[in-house]
């Protein structure tokens, strides 16, 4: 078991209450994820899957990496207009920031319509690529749903951090400060656009 000295914030939420509380939006979530990737295989395999199953290696990491930049292009800026607009965080984005000290469950802890929009940047990437293996796409929704439940985990980052890669630290002083840090997956959004905290 982890102890306390691995905690970013020390005084994080980690009860039974707090995860019966979070279930129900955390199951409707997840049954339209479920939902959605059921819809996208069935009417729109030919579209977003491209013909070959496995090219090369090489070939699936470019798939990849370019999926998760117009993913997180698409989420940095969706993001940052659901804190710019008040009445977009009110309404919406407020629901995920009732976590100041987040854990894993507050990843899928959010409104629905803001669950459903973060599923149309990764289209957007594979669109561009004219089709993806279904290698490249089972990747990219591992790689991506660990990385948020990693930088929702209220924990330390692990020793071996990328450069401009998100970090727990970084996701966890948006969560405590709500005012920058809007990327998720690079970092380098928020020099660039000036949001880093």
């Amino acid at each position: 078991m982890l102890g306390s000295g691995n905690q970013i914030q020390p005084k994080a939420i980690r009860n039974r209450k707090y995860l019966f509380k979070h279930t129900p939006l955390f199951v409707l979530n997840v049954s339209i994820l479920i939902l959605f990737v059921f819809i996208g295989f069935y009417y729109f395999q030919e579209i977003i899957i491209s013909s070959y199953l496995f090219d090369s290696a090489l070939t699936i990491f470019i798939e990849l990496f370019v999926i998760l930049l117009f993913d997180d292009v698409f989420f940095y800026f969706l993001h940052r207009l659901m804190h710019e607009n008040k009445f977009i965080y009110s309404k919406i984005h407020k629901i995920h920031h009732r976590a100041n000290s987040p854990i894993p469950i507050d990843y899928i802890y959010v409104h629905p319509l803001e669950w459903m929009s973060g599923f149309i940047g990764p289209f957007i990437g594979i669109l561009a690529l004219g089709g993806v293996s279904i290698f490249s796409f089972w990747l990219y929704l591992l790689i991506r749903n660990i990385h948020e439940l990693l930088i929702h985990s209220g924990l330390r980052s692990g020793y071996f951090n990328f450069p401009f890669y998100g970090t727990n630290e970084h996701h966890d002083v948006h969560h405590a400060k709500r005012n920058g840090n809007y990327a998720s997956t690079f970092t380098f959004w928020d020099y660039l656009f000036k949001t880093k905290i």
